[in-house]
């Protein structure tokens, strides 16, 4: 029992293994599954099988389609990807063939991102010296096209090209044994093992001399060359990425196998690299040295069997702040913080160069380092020390300012011995405008508070006061016309810019004029009137005299008719209107009427009888009790006038089309701008020119509606209903057709709109309710009854009891 028990718990456990596996994977099925769905575990385990497998860009894309991730969510899928790991996929249709061609023909084809390999990047090293191996490739494949290196040593394998030219001319391969010997044609076999291309090509000749005899006075030449190379194999072995048995070209050097091998680790040695031959060490390599200098001594060519050992650094220390190159670097037991500061390629500009600080690791705990500029050459790093190179100070030793009224105002250098003359010299100084009675210098005192100093200019300029300046002194000149009020003058009336200006000296009513942008159409150029502020007021006086006025008249092309007239700060100058030119008059009828449009009053006491004539009267259907009569309030204000001769009261389009009362006006929306003027036009169009027939102005909107035969109940009724007028229905039929007065209906005050805007309410005599007529078009309002406050509290209560206990004493002692 016990061992089944086991068993279902390890089927349970595997289970749940399973499952936590196949949920951190990405399901095979994409169509139904929206990108932001995948987690990112899931998306970083997919792209790193991705690289591990070599798959491809283009590849990797493909597998999201096979899969059936919409193209939509592909696209947010491969945004997520750049943010994660900085590779830019593309969707696009990359495998559209490319052809390269020479002369016209093709030669080769390639298709888009084919051989890129989808790659994570990896982190940046902050190793000096490590990113000179990232993206190192381990298939090293060195470059043949070059001339055989000198002091090749030739080896098995090695392919010879031997050329005779001259009197004789014969050519041959020749290809090293295993035991290192080749075969030339007439001399036989000839051991070349260990020598070098110019050793073997001495013994060659020296063997071939017998047989071609002009070799010996030069008339037949011999010329050995490397064809092809042998492979080696080296061994890397320590601290490096990949270490191992590499095979390299004969032609290899020291360099190219490090490469190979990805490098040495973050805390590999870049300084002291082994290559062992034939167990000994026969050179140790420095990468700072070629890094730092270009130098390659240290980069040997290889042989078979060669070791390179890459040992631990034993002396590693991190720069950071003020350098320009921050990072990990590598020193020697020897080397101080200035060979540091070499390697990191010196401090920076702003660098502070006094002291260095860090921390240092002891046996047991951190210390810190503090390292004074003296020492830099002296101080032994160790092992971990980390160095940070802080900025300057942000102050200035010898900054002063200058502002105000100077030709070049700002912060100059504070030179031995100066003064505030000698600042003002460094500006280029003063400017005509500048104030010398006074100037104003703030200093900052030793515990950064602020001193005001009071200076006469006039006294620094002529010499006669000299003050010393100190750092951070800032001297300020003001400027005369600062110190001056701001005098303006104002234009009012029909001018193209009226408004308040500022006053020049000498300044001149036509010149005012002309700043205003001229005299407008309708301006008079008579009695131009100029308030000027009175002098001397007596303000204590009743009706003491506060202004005085001038009137002058000019020519409309502001000339003077006689002497010109120099304006004064503070001037009100008032432009008149020519009264000999009226602007016409306009107003608007809409609705029920044969001639809908604009109409231009022909006199300003033209009524409403009139234009209505004119408008051809009203249409059969039209309903003259509803005819409305809406007025400007704010005439001025001319952008609400053009408004409302763009577009109809409810703000529709105006298209001429007559309508309804419904849809012709909104007073909740125009209230603010507009009023209503009562009106009943049929008693003004049965005499026209009366009392009832109002004056018409500018602006004006005649709303002629058409006949609505239905009544409106609103308010506190049981249910708001519009009805179909009846002439022998009174005023109770109505309201019954709603369902009846709510029980907060105010039967006091119901009243009625009539179509025309006027109201009626309910009357009441002796206890009797008259209530309104009823006609077509009309609303029925019923108000609530306003809510009574109860107003009796605790001192009412106490009042109205003292006054019942009186009453009952009153009456008991009478009764007695």
């Amino acid at each position: 029992m016990s061992k089944s028990l086991k068993a279902v718990g390890i089927l349970f456990v595997v289970g749940l293994l399973f499952v936590g596996v196949a949920a951190a994977q990405i399901p095979a099925n994409l169509s139904s599954i929206r990108s932001s769905q995948i987690t990112d575990a899931q998306l970083m385990q997919f792209l790193q099988q991705a690289q591990s497998t070599g798959m491809s860009e283009d590849q990797l894309i493909q597998e999201f389609k096979r899969r059936g991730l919409p193209d939509a969510e592909l696209e947010g899928l491969v945004n997520r990807i750049k943010l994660m790991t900085g590779v830019s996929l593309s969707i696009g249709a990359d495998d559209e063939p490319m052809e390269d061609s020479k002369d016209g023909k093709s030669t080769i084809r390639k298709y888009k991102g084919e051989s890129r390999p989808f790659k994570i990047p990896a982190k940046p090293s902050r190793v000096f010296g490590a990113d000179l191996f990232s993206g190192a490739d381990p298939l090293f494949i060195p470059n043949l096209k070059i001339a055989t290196p000198k002091g090749y040593v030739l080896g098995a394998d090695d392919e010879l090209q031997l050329d005779i030219y001259g009197n004789n001319i014969s050519n041959q391969k020749l290809t090293v044994s295993p035991d290192g010997f080749i075969t030339v044609r007439y001399a036989g076999p000839i051991n070349v093992s260990g020598m070098t291309i110019e050793q073997a090509a001495g013994v060659i000749k020296s063997r071939l001399t017998k047989f071609y005899p002009a070799m010996a006075t030069g008339a037949t030449k011999l010329q050995l060359s490397l064809g092809s190379v042998r492979s080696i194999q080296v061994t890397v072995v320590g601290a490096v990425k990949r270490p191992g048995t590499i095979t390299l070209p004969s032609i290899a050097t020291l360099f190219n196998a490090l490469y190979s091998s990805g490098g040495p680790l973050d805390n590999g040695s870049f300084r002291n690299i082994e290559l062992v031959r034939v167990n000994k060490v026969v050179a140790l390599a420095d990468l700072y040295d070629f890094m730092l200098k270009g130098d390659q001594a240290s980069n040997v060519t290889l042989r078979d069997n060669d070791v390179i050992r890459v040992p631990y650094a034993k002396l590693q220390i991190a720069l950071e702040g003020g350098v320009n190159r921050v990072g990990v670097f590598e020193v020697k037991s020897t080397e101080t913080i200035q060979h540091a500061l070499d390697y990191a390629g010196g401090l920076r500009g702003n660098a502070f160069k006094g002291r260095i600080t860090g921390t240092r690791y002891t046996d047991v705990e951190k210390s810190v380092i503090d390292v004074a500029k003296d020492q830099f050459s002296n101080f032994r790093l160790l092992h971990g020390d980390s160095l940070y190179i802080d900025t300057v100070v942000d102050k200035f030793s010898n900054r002063v300012y200058i502002t105000g009224a100077v030709f070049k105002p700002g912060a100059y250098s504070l030179d031995q011995g100066m003064d505030v003359k000698s600042l003002i010299a460094k500006a280029q100084g003063l400017k005509e405008d500048a104030f010398l009675n006074v100037a104003n210098m703030v200093r900052l005192r030793d515990d950064y508070t602020k001193e005001y100093v009071t200076l006469n200019l006039r006294d620094v300029i002529s010499g006669n006061s000299r003050v010393q300046l100190k750092r951070e002194d800032s001297v300020n000149v003001e400027s005369i016309l600062n110190l001056r009020d701001s005098v303006t003058v104002y234009i009012t009336g029909p001018v193209k810019n009226p408004g308040i200006f500022r006053y020049e000296d000498s300044l001149t009513l036509n010149g005012l004029i002309l700043k205003a942008g001229g005299l407008s159409e309708n301006a008079s150029a008579l009695k131009i009137e100029v308030g000027r502020r009175a002098k001397g007021v007596q303000v204590v006086d009743k009706g003491a005299k506060t202004s005085e006025i001038f009137y002058i008249d000019i020519e409309k092309d502001l000339t003077y008719k006689e002497k010109e007239f120099i304006l004064q700060p503070f001037d009100v100058v008032n432009i008149k209107r020519d009264p000999t030119k009226v602007n016409q008059l306009t107003v608007s009828v809409e609705g029920e009427v044969f001639l809908v449009g604009d109409y231009t009053l022909e006199n300003p006491e033209e009524r409403l009888s009139s234009v209505i004539n004119r408008a051809g009267g009203l249409l059969p259907y039209a309903d003259p009790q509803g005819v409305r009569l809406i007025r400007i309030k704010l005439l001025k204000d001319t952008a609400f006038i053009k408004l409302l001769a763009r577009t109809n009261i409810d703000g529709s389009k105006k298209n001429k089309e007559r309508s309804d009362s419904s849809q012709i006006l909104d007073l909740n929306q125009l209230n603010s701008q507009t009023t209503e003027v009562a009106i009943d036009l049929s008693k003004i169009m049965r005499n026209p020119g009366g009392e009832d027939d109002p004056y018409l102005q500018n602006g004006d909107r005649i709303i002629v509606p058409k006949i609505v035969n239905t009544i409106s109940i609103s308010g506190a009724v049981l249910r708001p209903v519009t009805v179909q007028y009846e002439s022998k229905k009174n005023f109770d039929y109505y309201i019954s057709s709603a369902g009846g007065y709510s029980r907060n209906a105010y039967k006091k005050r119901v009243f009625i709109v009539y179509s025309n805007s006027r109201s009626q309410r309910t009357k009441s005599f002796l206890g009797i309710r008259s209530y309104p007529a009823v006609r077509p078009g009309s609303t029925i309002f019923v108000p609530m009854e306003p809510v009574k406050e109860n107003n009796f509290g605790a001192a009412e209560a106490g009042v109205l009891v003292s006054a019942f206990s009186a009453i009952m004493t009153t009456i008991a002692l009478l009764t007695r």
